[in-house]
């Protein structure tokens, strides 16, 4: 009762075929983790444009309404320790005031209700 035993030398048989199946199964799957990476990277693309449009624009200063001259009088009227006025839903800024002020003393009571009463009629008739 004698066993057979393999030969050493003797190495299982490996067909040219074999080596081409695996060559295949690897080049498919370097092209799906190609495929992957590139709609991830699509959908990160897609992703951070649609929240660059969600963001808010950056506020606008308050004084750029103003105009040059006139914005950055206010501010500094504002960094010096004037403070806003409120009218019905209007807000009066100090350089406003300030002006008021400055035609009160020039031309006197009559002229500033002259204009104040302009200004009123101008501001409810663009509503």
């Amino acid at each position: 009762m004698s066993a057979v035993s393999p030969s050493v030398n003797e190495r299982p048989a490996v067909k040219y075929s074999d080596f081409e199946d695996l060559e295949r199964r690897r080049s498919r799957a370097q092209q799906q983790r190609n495929r992957t990476q590139e709609q991830e990277q699509i959908a990160e693309r897609q992703r951070n444009h649609s929240t660059e449009h969600r963001t808010a624009p950056p506020p606008v200063d308050d004084c750029e309404k103003l105009g040059t001259l006139f914005g950055e009088l206010n501010k500094s009227l504002r960094n010096i320790g004037f403070t806003q006025v409120y009218f019905a839903e209007k807000t009066v800024e100090p350089v406003v005031i300030i002006f008021f002020w400055v035609m009160l003393w020039f031309l006197g009571i009559r002229a500033l209700a002259l204009v104040a009463v302009l200004c009123l009629v101008i501001i409810f008739i663009q509503k």
